[in-house]
């Protein structure tokens, strides 16, 4: 799948960036050992990792737009995105579930970016690589939502059940395999690796969200097999 001695640019949010919750602590971290560093360690690729925490397809398409005008140099660009564009405000939901609640990004909008971001990435001689999405835990989740304070009564209300919240990321992944597949990108199927995993809830986060480290060493083990077998996903 990829030349070992080119480069990769990683766009994309916390999951590529590695960022993990840290039960003890309460709080995020990077981990050392992520997937990005992992598969540096393991193949010896040079990988540029723009990826940022919290970061929707529109905040990365502003940061990419902004490296290509300075002259990025890469030879593959992978886009990681959907997490944070699906996701809700969950506070505006708690506060009053009766409101036409909108995404973060909404899906039309988020499969427009997504594709204009596969043109400019080709436009500038740079191959685009997707990668379907992780699954999330949605009961996980859930629980992680309301122990901030929020109303768990109103956001189940607005969600009509737990499962929507799995659901709607579901959809965000599918619009990400989608656009691969018209446009004959590279596809990482990362998503298919976890669901093909009997204990996929073993390799999240407390939060339901994040790929813990045995998550991580599973990326890596997808992203390194693709490279050594020399195939791709279309």
């Amino acid at each position: 799948m990829f030349d070992l001695r080119k480069s990769i640019g990683v766009w994309g949010d916390s999951v590529l960036k590695g960022v993990i919750f840290d039960e003890l602590r309460g709080t995020y971290r990077l981990l050392a050992e992520n997937c990005g560093n992992l598969i540096t360690k393991a193949l010896g690729l040079k990988i540029l990792n723009r990826s940022r925490f919290g970061s929707t397809i529109e905040k990365g398409r502003a940061t990419l737009e902004k490296s290509l005008r300075k002259g990025l140099d890469c030879d593959y660009l992978l886009l990681e995105y959907g997490g944070n564009d699906c996701d809700f405000n969950w506070e505006e939901v708690s506060q009053d579930p009766k409101l036409p609640h909108q995404p973060n990004t909404p899906i039309e909008r988020f499969k427009a970016n997504l594709q204009e971001m596969v043109d400019l990435i080709r436009n500038h001689g740079i191959t685009p690589l997707l990668m379907s999405l992780p699954p999330i835990h949605a009961e996980r989740y859930f629980e992680f939502i309301v122990s901030r304070g929020l109303d768990r009564e109103n956001i189940m209300s607005f969600l009509g059940d737990c499962q929507q919240i799995y659901r709607f990321h579901e959809m965000y992944s599918l619009a990400v395999t989608g656009i691969a597949h018209r446009n004959q990108c590279a596809y990482i199927p990362m998503r298919e690796a976890f669901l093909a995993e009997r204990d996929m809830p073993s390799l999240l986060c407390s939060d339901g969200i994040h790929p813990n480290e045995r998550g991580h060493q599973l990326m890596e083990r997808v992203f390194s097999d693709l490279a050594l077998a020399g195939t791709v996903s279309v």
